[in-house]
């Protein structure tokens, strides 16, 4: 739960103070950077002044070897959490490459801050609903997160395509809630299952796949605007995800019953 809400916040946080500096603070290129610069460092302060939670030993070098992991009791459960797992992070990608670009054409604003303001409502939904639902099960709060990602890309298809603002802002909400619940629901379902000794090559592979998901389509989408136009990607790319997102329903639903 603390992964995903902070996680999810401090996305939804980065967005909005970004685009707020970048639209009312002078140097727009510069200044985010040297803010970042001064919260990384206060963060390393923050790191030497914690107490070590473990005991120390030998093998400094050797823990600094990547070890991804999905132990035999784990796979099933895994490869059944992928589709939800892509569809949660590739929504995430859309919106941190072309969210900004579409506020700006859904809204017919040039004003910068509604970029940010759309990656807050993603993300801080996300993290609320994730917050909210922490006593629920994994498997219900996963169901959720998909009927949820499901309803947000229909209706930000609709609202894309006809470039309605209020329905944009709404399907954002929709998606949001099913963006934190989804990852949620599908990290407890998978790590509940590991060993303690499993459990880092584990959640080590959940995050591989969610950055691949993450990263991957975004770069497809940004080539795919240049050559097809942003309206038309944005199209292509909700639609892609609400089969992903109606893929990973089914596949759960039938888990279920097994």
């Amino acid at each position: 739960m603390v992964t995903s809400v902070f996680s999810s916040f401090g996305l939804a946080l980065g967005g909005l103070v970004t685009s707020a500096l970048v639209q009312y603070a002078p140097a727009p290129t510069r200044l985010i950077w040297w803010a970042l610069l001064a919260v990384f460092a206060a963060g390393i302060i923050a790191v030497l002044a914690m107490a070590e939670p473990g005991s120390r030993r030998p093998g400094v070098l050797a823990s600094l070897r990547p070890r991804v992991t999905v132990p035999r009791q784990a796979r099933g459960t895994f490869a059944a959490a992928v589709p939800c797992l892509v569809a949660g992070w590739a929504l995430g990608g859309l919106y941190l490459s072309l969210g900004p670009s579409l506020a700006a054409q859904a809204t017919g604003s040039p004003n910068l801050l509604w970029g940010g303001l759309v990656i807050f409502l993603l993300c801080g939904t996300g993290a609320g609903a994730a917050l909210a639902v922490r006593t629920v099960s994994s498997r219900a709060t996963m169901l959720a997160g998909c009927l949820f990602l499901l309803a947000g890309m229909a209706v930000t298809f609709g609202a894309v395509a006809a470039t309605a603002s209020a329905a944009f802002l709404v399907g954002t909400a929709l998606a949001g809630v099913g963006f934190g619940l989804a990852f949620l629901g599908s990290f407890r379902v998978i790590t509940a299952l590991a060993e303690p000794a499993d459990r880092a090559g584990l959640v080590t592979a959940v995050y591989i796949v969610g950055y691949l998901a993450f990263s991957v389509p975004a770069l497809i989408a940004g080539v795919a605007t240049t050559k097809f136009g942003l309206h038309s990607t944005a199209l292509v790319y909700s639609a892609s995800l609400a089969v992903l997102a109606a893929a990973a329903l089914g596949l759960l639903l039938v888990r279920r019953r097994d």
